[in-house]
């Protein structure tokens, strides 16, 4: 048996309670011809007359007098079920996924976790890894189909997601002290006589990264070359072993939340910038809870620092 529209069941209540096609027509903004459609669409499907339009006025047959229980059951069932799909869509509450690289957890953790909390009580969050690699940057990331929210230095391979730009990052190079005066530089290109922390995603051919250094002032832009005999694709194990003196590393300050023993060593003048993504599905098919928090935590990382 076909599905029966709720929309016509509900003109069938309706044209049982006026007793009349003409009172139903007004109340419902339809014409007696539609009414009369609606009435026998769901005649049809069922292969029974449920109303005695002979009768003055209209009145149910003998199977529609049996029938109006499990009419308004099912309409009920059906309000209920649209009225939880609603709430559930409308309702800041439940479970969110974030998948976003190791190193911005960090930043994460301390800039827009809390706030997100605040005003949002009743969500449950679920941080997951999602470390770029080499094609990412050139092809677009993935996006994995458990994530709601995907924050990510470069933006995603399908066109169809939508991809809010919040922040460029300035990055710097890091080391420890020691490490520094025993490897001193003045100029970026010296930089590629010095070892390096290499990490796995910016590395374009074997134990080697390229950076753009970028001149705040002239907007010179130097790429340099730089290598070293440690790559890793998690920069929290990079960070590590920079803080022992095995190399300096380019990262941003904005993730080195409250990590002590290294320190930025290049001149202020210059930068290395890359770019952030909030990346996430069409609205229309996101949940309320997804919508809130994707816009909440696009404003929170527009507002914060970039390096």
């Amino acid at each position: 048996m076909k599905q029966l529209n709720i929309k016509h069941l509900k003109i069938l209540l309706d044209v049982v309670a006026t007793r009349s096609f003409s009172l139903s027509a007004k109340n419902t903004g339809l014409t007696q011809a539609s009414i009369s459609k609606s009435i026998a669409a769901v005649e049809e499907i069922l292969g029974v007359k449920i109303i005695d339009r002979e009768s003055r006025p209209v009145s149910l047959t003998p199977f529609g007098e049996t029938l109006l229980p499990y009419i308004r059951k099912h309409i009920a069932e059906s309000d209920e079920l649209v009225g939880f799909v609603d709430n559930y869509k409308k309702a800041p509450a439940g479970e969110i996924n974030i998948y976003s690289p190791s190193g911005m957890q960090a930043y994460l953790s301390v800039n827009v976790l809390p706030a997100l909390f605040e005003r949002f009580p009743d969500l449950n969050v679920t941080m997951t890894t999602s470390n770029h690699n080499q094609s990412d940057y050139f092809n677009g990331v993935e996006f994995n189909n458990s994530c709601d929210i995907l924050i990510s230095y470069s933006p995603p391979k399908n066109e169809n997601l939508i991809a809010r730009k919040v922040k460029t990052i300035r990055m710097n190079v890091f080391s420890t002290a020691e490490f520094h005066q025993q490897h001193p530089f003045t100029t970026p290109e010296e930089l590629a006589r010095h070892p390096f922390i290499l990490l796995s995603a910016m590395a374009n051919n074997g134990y080697e990264n390229v950076f753009e250094f970028v001149h705040s002032t002239t907007s010179m832009v130097k790429p340099v070359s730089v290598t070293g005999k440690l790559k890793f694709d998690n920069i929290y194990t990079a960070i590590n072993c920079c803080r022992n003196g095995m190399g300096y590393m380019i990262t941003s300050g904005m993730l080195l939340q409250d990590v002590k023993g290294i320190q930025p060593v290049l001149a202020e003048e210059w930068g290395v910038f890359i770019d952030c993504y909030v990346i996430y599905r069409d609205r229309k098919t996101l949940p309320f809870r997804v919508q809130s928090s994707v816009d909440y935590i696009i404003e929170l990382m527009k507002q914060g620092k970039d390096d």
